[in-house]
């Protein structure tokens, strides 16, 4: 009897001290508006940017992420043909303003030849992780006017 009640009180324990578990923060895929347009992102890659400069940067310093609503694009697309271009230093870290630049093209434009080149302090850019052949993060993106703002998570797959 004095057996059954020692075990009785030791699953009491354990049970009364069972960690808490923190909540996994969840962050949607990048979505949010360009121009005023909903922009749901459904491609996301990493490819050679040969076009970009930065003046904190040479060009093999830097990621060239594309992100597009139309799930037909891939590595073979044309650069124009995504709607948004993210340049950001290739290492983890949390970036905005010098360190990143973001150009935004107008959805309501089909030459493609409309858009946004810009940075800010509202422009953040977070590698959370790089491997071979993705790198995974986050954004944070309010445009200079209040019609374009994107936010959510990402894992661009690289272009080989």
């Amino acid at each position: 009897m004095r057996a059954l009640l020692t075990v009785l009180i030791l699953c009491a324990v354990f049970i009364g001290c069972k960690k808490d578990k923190k909540p996994v923060e969840q962050i949607s895929p990048i979505s949010g508006k360009l121009y005023g347009v909903p922009f749901n992102a459904k491609v996301i890659i990493e490819r050679y940017n040969s076009f970009f400069r930065m003046p904190k940067y040479t060009q093999d310093q830097l990621f060239a992420i594309y992100i597009s609503p139309d799930a037909d694009k891939s590595c073979a697309s044309a650069e124009q043909s995504f709607l948004i271009r993210l340049s950001v230093p290739k290492k983890v870290g949390r970036f905005s303003q010098d360190d990143v630049y973001v150009l935004i093209s107008d959805p309501r434009d089909a030459t493609g030849k409309s858009g946004a080149l810009f940075n800010s302090e509202n422009t953040i850019i977070e590698v959370t992780s790089i491997t071979a052949d993705k790198i995974i993060g986050k954004v944070d993106i309010k445009g200079l006017d209040a019609d374009t703002e994107f936010k959510g998570s990402f894992e661009a797959a690289i272009c080989k």
